[in-house]
C-alpha cells in the first residue's frame, strides 16, 4: 500500500509539471506582470544556455511531423546556434548580423530575412534574453503556472510579423526552459524539446568559433 501510494504521488507530481495547455492573461506594463519578473530576471540570469533537443515539424500536407535531432547552445553575446545532427548535419545560427546556415563542411551562407524559419528564429533571438519590458513593446505577451510549470506566449504586436511568425510559445519549470514552440495553426508548427539543460555555460574559443560567428 505505501509502495502504491508513492508511485502516486509521484505519478502526480509529473502531472503537475507539465505546463498549462491553454495561453494565460495578457501581461500589461505596471499591473499583473510584477507576479512575472522574478521568473523573467532568474531565465534572464541563465546566461549562455547548452541543451540537446528533439525537434517535431509538423506540415498541412504530411500526417506525421519530420523529427530532427541535435543540440542548442545560446550565447547573450554571440547569438543561438541549432546543430542538427539526425537526419543530416548542419547548423543554423541567429545573431545580431542575421541568420546563417553552415553545412557539414563548415561553408557557410546567408539566408535572407523573408522565408518563415528565418523569421521565427530573428523572434527566438530576443525571447531568449528574457528582458520583460522589451519583450512586451514587441510582442503581445502572456502567461500561465501550473505548479513549478510555466508557458509563456508571444505574439508579435507588428501585424505583417504576426502574419509570418504566428505564435511562439516557451514553456518550462522552475527555471529552465523545457521547450519551444513556433505555432502558425495547428497543422503547421514546429515544436522544440530541450533536454539535458546546462546553464551559465562557459563556452571555450573553440566553442564559439565552431558554433558561432
Amino acid at each position: 500500500m505505501e509502495r502504491l501510494l508513492l508511485i502516486l504521488l509521484c505519478a502526480a507530481a509529473l502531472r503537475a509539471a507539465e505546463p498549462p495547455a491553454e495561453p494565460g492573461p495578457v501581461l500589461a506594463p505596471g499591473g499583473n506582470d510584477a507576479a512575472w519578473r522574478p521568473l523573467f530576471a532568474a531565465l534572464a540570469a541563465n546566461g549562455a544556455v547548452m541543451a540537446a533537443f528533439t525537434e517535431r515539424r509538423w506540415f498541412p500536407v504530411r500526417d506525421q511531423p519530420v523529427v530532427l535531432e541535435g543540440e542548442m547552445r545560446f550565447s547573450p553575446e554571440r547569438g543561438l546556434s541549432l546543430s542538427y545532427l539526425q537526419p543530416e548535419r548542419r547548423m543554423v545560427i541567429a545573431d545580431a548580423q542575421g541568420l546563417v546556415l553552415r553545412d557539414a563542411r563548415g561553408r557557410s551562407r546567408a539566408v535572407p530575412a523573408g522565408p518563415e524559419s528565418a523569421a521565427s528564429l530573428a523572434a527566438l533571438l530576443p525571447v531568449m534574453h528574457f528582458d520583460l519590458a522589451a519583450l512586451m513593446r514587441r510582442f503581445e505577451v502572456r502567461a500561465a503556472r501550473a505548479g513549478t510549470a510555466w508557458r509563456l506566449d508571444f505574439v508579435p504586436r507588428d501585424p505583417a510579423e504576426a502574419r509570418i511568425l504566428g505564435r511562439l510559445v516557451v514553456c518550462g519549470e522552475d527555471e529552465v526552459v523545457r521547450r519551444l514552440e513556433f505555432r502558425r495553426s495547428e497543422k503547421q508548427r514546429i515544436e522544440i524539446q530541450l533536454r539535458e539543460a546546462r546553464v551559465r555555460v562557459v563556452f571555450s574559443p573553440e566553442d564559439l568559433r565552431r558554433f558561432f560567428r
